[in-house]
């Protein structure tokens, strides 16, 4: 495993290559040091205090232990007759984890064998669609399945509906007390309706930690968990979210990517109207990564109000791209379209295979010139090829470089995104750990289906008639 730094390039996001227009020059750039170092000392008092707990979450050797200790007793038990585990959760419930495990296991990990993969095949309950879940019902058998239920309070309706669902399929199939020892429940410590449930059950629990957020959960119980029973390394996983710990702990920021990040990002958009910052991995491996990641900034910087109360509707749209695929199907817009982007091209300086094109078909120049190369060749070649014509076009792009995909890069990448969001929020003026944007439509949909106490939002806000049939075309 390659145990190296992430590599941060923003040459071509600079005026003197990209143009004033849209890029940024490094006097613009020096300009916010003092800014800087006032959001350092702030950030290092809100950690000290115990307001960003996420901060601190790579150095939770506890939670760790905790993980590997309940995987191997639910090994022990189960097994070879542990083939599923089903995943029930909803944002950053589920994004991290399945970024990990996408990122992570082999690109068809449910399709191998048993024997070649020795752990279980990974399935997320994530959304809501009947056919969906009942898809799963008709592949997952009970008898086999461990089901980790994720969430922190109870209460949310998507996760709670499916784990409703997922109960009455296993108790209806195995019995309660057997359906008691395949459940583990991730979610708060001490209180919620989850916790009741599993303490009423006598479910085993993990936790959801106090005061950090679905989004910032990644390197926590609610992501680990999962990737461990995938197999992945997840002390090598904290080593690298350590690492960049220690990368992120200076107010130089010349010296500090993600807090630079932030920065580019924040004043591309507040000066140049750069309103949407696209993510594009050259991988398939790290396409959820961007999933993941489009979640982080949308929740964490979309926001009406400053934290001032003055109305600002602020934060660019995160954007989830993924090259090569997406050069067929979205560059040409990042070129001629619109000078609203900047592209970050997540870039593997070391793919685990290599593969050697063959020399077919001579006669066809259109194809005679791949023989001889890699597909390694290739990808990278593309990759570069696409930076250089967005930056001919006077777009600005960002290049981040992983030495591997492995569990010590990614951890890397994760608390990097984590912090510069946090400090994207200070430059704002906006509260980057809360979403109440989210919370409008949580109580519509209570009241459509009568939870006590908000049976009248509706019929109050919306009246009898949702929209006018006059102007319905059917």
């Amino acid at each position: 495993m390659i145990r190296k730094p992430l590599i941060y390039n923003y040459n071509n996001v600079l005026a003197h290559n990209v143009g004033n227009r849209t890029g940024i020059s490094t006097e613009e750039i020096l300009s916010y040091e003092r800014r800087t170092k006032r959001i350092h000392e702030s950030l290092a008092a809100e950690r000290e205090g115990g307001t960003l707990p996420f901060y601190d979450l790579p150095e939770k050797k506890g939670d760790l232990k905790e993980i590997k200790k309940l995987g191997e007793e639910i090994k022990k038990e189960m097994g070879d007759r542990l083939e599923n585990l089903l995943v029930i959760g909803i944002g950053g419930s589920s994004l991290g984890g399945i970024a990990v495990t996408r990122a992570l296991c082999h690109p068809f990990y449910n399709l191998l064998p048993h024997e070649t993969r020795k752990t279980p095949r990974i399935f997320f309950a994530e959304n809501i669609d009947p056919d969906e879940i009942t898809g799963l019902f008709d592949i997952i058998d009970p008898e086999t399945t461990l089901v980790n239920v994720i969430s922190k309070s109870g209460s949310t309706a998507e996760p709670m509906a499916n784990f409703l669902l997922f109960q009455k399929h296993m108790i209806d199939k195995i019995g309660e007390e057997r359906y008691k020892h395949r459940v583990i429940a991730t979610t708060d410590p001490k209180s919620g309706t989850m916790r009741e449930i599993a303490n009423d059950l006598g479910l085993r629990t993990l936790k959801v930690p106090p005061g950090v957020g679905g989004r910032f959960s990644v390197l926590s119980q609610v992501g680990l968990f999962p990737a461990y029973m995938a197999g992945v390394d997840i002390d090598a996983l904290a080593a690298g979210a350590s690492a960049m710990v220690k990368r992120l702990n200076t107010d130089d920021l010349l010296k500090n990517p993600a807090y630079l990040n932030a920065v580019i990002h924040y004043h591309l958009h507040i000066k140049k109207g750069v309103n949407m910052a696209v993510l594009m991995p050259y991988s398939t491996a790290l396409a959820e990564v961007a999933g993941w990641y489009r979640q982080l900034l949308a929740e964490s910087l979309g926001k009406k109000f400053a934290q001032s109360g003055e109305i600002v509707y602020c934060g660019q749209t995160p954007i989830k791209a993924v090259g090569a695929v997406d050069q067929h199907s979205q560059i040409q817009l990042y070129r001629e379209g619109p000078e609203d982007k900047i592209i970050t091209i997540l870039s593997v300086e070391n793919f685990k295979n290599f593969l050697n094109i063959p020399s077919l078909y001579k006669e066809f120049e259109g194809i005679s010139y791949l023989g001889g190369h890699t597909l390694n060749e290739l990808f990278e070649a593309e990759k570069r090829a696409t930076a250089h014509a967005l930056v001919k076009s006077q777009r600005p792009v960002l290049e981040i470089t992983l030495p591997e995909i492995n569990p010590y890069t990614l951890g890397q990448l994760f608390y990097f995104y984590e912090v510069q969001t946090v400090f994207a929020g200070c430059l704002y003026n906006v509260n980057p750990l809360d979403q109440p944007g989210v919370e409008a439509g949580k109580q519509y949909t209570y009241s459509l289906l009568g939870r006590k106490g908000y049976e009248d939002v509706w019929k109050k806000e919306v009246g009898p008639e949702e929209s006018d049939p006059t102007y319905i075309i059917r």
